[in-house]
């Protein structure tokens, strides 16, 4: 007999595979509120906590954080595919297949780089037993580069501006975030990283615990994406090629590297021509039946085939990307009303816009926009030119009484700019942001606009967002981090004004593996040298074992050195100098919204 929390999901009718009875949970909001949009509501009910059986062997955990846990059973272990966001996460969903299987994991694949997909492994396994060759970690040649990079050069920002994308300073809730637009939400908590033992560059076939698989390079959301083929069973899992049930990301407001929708069009080509009987994405439930799976894949490429194209084309009649966003706005309805392409993550709007950027850079044509009058100054000439602060607040008010409240934002942002700590404009405007938060569907949209809000009218948790911007580097990660990374991103700290009549060397020497870099300022650029120079100034000598305490942060050049732990040469006094011309890792979150 089912108690009242237990329910069997209703599948849509894309949606098929066998539910695993369990009790019914949803991390989403799925309650209607006059401050939610009622599509997303809907869209919150698809992501109910469930184990589907696609296949015989084959389990798909959705529901239990951002992403899904693909599991596949062989002879004498599993293979498991991506493992969630973090080690919290991950352990619920290995206690439900611990009810189906207890058979070892021989295998883990790492679809891509996203912390989403790799930062719970250390539930599914250990160093130890990876370091033994009893579990092998999958993954592209390219992915590591990619996360080492997330890790140093732009984490702090890069962090910050996924906590705002993704309402990590947000309560679930009718007036905060109600679901990920590709899943519920995230589950934070501990954070793993091993990094992979196995990489190949175009495809790969391995067969782990009697189960063929072939792993395949799929350029897509990320360059270093790889989606899981079983020919056996006709089974494709598709990594984030495709985003879930929602239109996918071509562009990511956090902010990316460029994501090329030709390519990624052309990677579903691929997957079509395999004949996949049964697809299994890394968000979203499972779609099984040739026909079905086909009608997913056509209809999602040529949704992106159809932005691409449409904003090129427009592009080449000399629109800017505003314009092309009011033309290009919204998919043909055929495509709009799929199932699987609601804008609940992506949006064509903002697609089209890294489009043009993408082949054409941020000028819009436009040569007033060359050298325009710097925004402070063009805020106090347009607030004259409306009659000054108080005639400026009371035309937003009537906009914001009409029920416009992008033209009420716009309106005043001047008036924030010109005074940042002007109280009344920016309460009225996160008012307005609000207002467009619960109206939107998309959920990063929704994330940025209340997230924002709160930044002007000082609700916004500050401390979380400082957490935040450490968010992407995470113990394990930083250990991986290569020397060279560690002074590259010191490299971007440097302060031109401090440093401008400055030219002098500072090397480090690693000395139980012959390793050595230097730092040259010189007259505001700091120059990262592979080898140190005989030249330097003063030269520090330690440890790997020291370095990477240094690189995870757990302590500094200037305290080993006081406390005798490493030895330097040379003028030991220009250290203290040296360290002063770079700015201090980032601590408090800067202001994204009041500027």
């Amino acid at each position: 007999m089912f108690t009242k929390a237990l329910v069997w999901l209703v599948l849509s009718s894309l949606v098929t595979g066998r539910a695993v009875a369990q009790e019914r949970k949803n991390l989403a909001d799925e309650r209607p509120a006059p401050t939610v949009n009622p599509r997303l509501t809907e869209h919150s009910r698809k992501m109910a906590q469930q184990i589907y059986r696609v296949t015989d062997n084959v389990y798909s955990a959705v529901g239990f954080g951002g992403a899904n846990v693909t599991m596949i059973v062989g002879r004498d272990g599993v293979i498991i595919v991506d493992t969630m966001e973090s080690v919290d996460a991950a352990k619920n969903i290995l206690a439900e297949f611990r009810k189906l299987t207890d058979k070892p994991v021989k295998a883990i694949v790492y679809t891509h780089n996203h912390t989403d997909h790799t930062m719970g492994v250390k539930a599914f396994t250990t160093e130890e037993d990876v370091k033994a060759g009893k579990v092998d970690i999958y993954a592209h040649e390219t992915m590591m580069n990619t996360v080492i990079s997330n890790a140093s050069v732009i984490a702090p920002i890069l962090g910050l501006r996924s906590a705002y994308s993704f309402g990590v300073m947000l309560e679930t809730g009718p007036e905060g975030k109600i679901n990920q637009g590709l899943g519920p939400q995230m589950v934070f908590g501990q954070r793993s990283f091993i990094a992979p033992t196995n990489t190949f560059k175009d495809a790969l076939d391995v067969e782990v615990a009697g189960v063929k698989l072939r792993l395949i390079y799929a350029p897509s959301e990320t360059d270093d994406e790889i989606i899981v083929w079983l020919p056996d069973q006709k089974l494709l899992q598709t990594a984030e090629v495709i985003q879930g049930e929602t239109f996918p990301n071509l562009h990511t407001i956090r902010g990316t590297a460029y994501r090329d929708p030709v390519k990624w069009f052309k990677t579903i080509d691929l997957m079509r021509r395999l004949g996949a009987e049964h697809l299994v994405p890394s968000h979203g439930r499972s779609v099984s039946g040739k026909d079905k799976v086909e009608d997913l894949l056509t209809a999602y490429r040529d949704a992106i085939q159809y932005v691409h194209d449409q904003t090129v084309r427009q592009m080449n009649k000399g629109l800017t990307p505003d314009e092309i966003a009011e033309v290009v706005a919204q998919l043909p309805p055929h495509l709009a009303n799929h199932p699987w392409l609601g804008e609940f993550y992506g949006t064509v709007k903002h697609s089209v816009r890294q489009i043009y950027q993408g082949y054409l850079g941020w000028f819009n044509g436009d040569p007033t926009t060359l050298d325009p009058t710097p925004r402070a100054e063009q805020a106090k000439r347009y607030v004259a030119l409306m009659g000054g602060r108080d005639a400026v607040l009371k035309a937003a008010q009537t906009a914001a009484d009409n029920g416009d409240h992008q033209w009420a934002a716009e309106l005043l942002t001047h008036l924030i700019r010109l005074n940042p700590n002007d109280q009344e404009a920016c309460k009225r405007k996160a008012h307005a942001l609000r207002q467009l938060a619960y109206k939107t569907q998309n959920t990063n949209w929704r994330n940025w606009y209340i997230t924002s809000a709160r930044e002007l009218d000082g609700t916004m948790n500050k401390a979380v967002a400082a957490g935040a911007m450490s968010s992407l580097a995470a113990p394990e990660i930083m250990q991986q981090l290569p020397p060279g990374k560690f002074f590259e991103a010191l490299t971007v700290r440097l302060d031109p004004l401090k440093s401008a009549d400055v030219h002098l060397t500072a090397a480090f020497r690693i000395t139980d593996t012959a390793q050595s870099y230097a730092l040259e300022i010189r007259r505001g650029v700091a120059q990262l040298h592979e080898m140190a120079p005989p030249s330097a100034e003063v030269t520090l000598h330690l440890t790997q074992a020291q370095m990477q305490r240094i690189i995870a942060r757990q302590t500094t050049f200037a305290n080993l050195l006081q406390a005798g732990e490493i030895r330097a040469d040379g003028n030991v006094a220009l250290l203290a100098r040296f360290n002063s011309f770079f700015d201090p890792p980032v601590a408090a979150p800067p202001a994204l919204t009041a500027r």
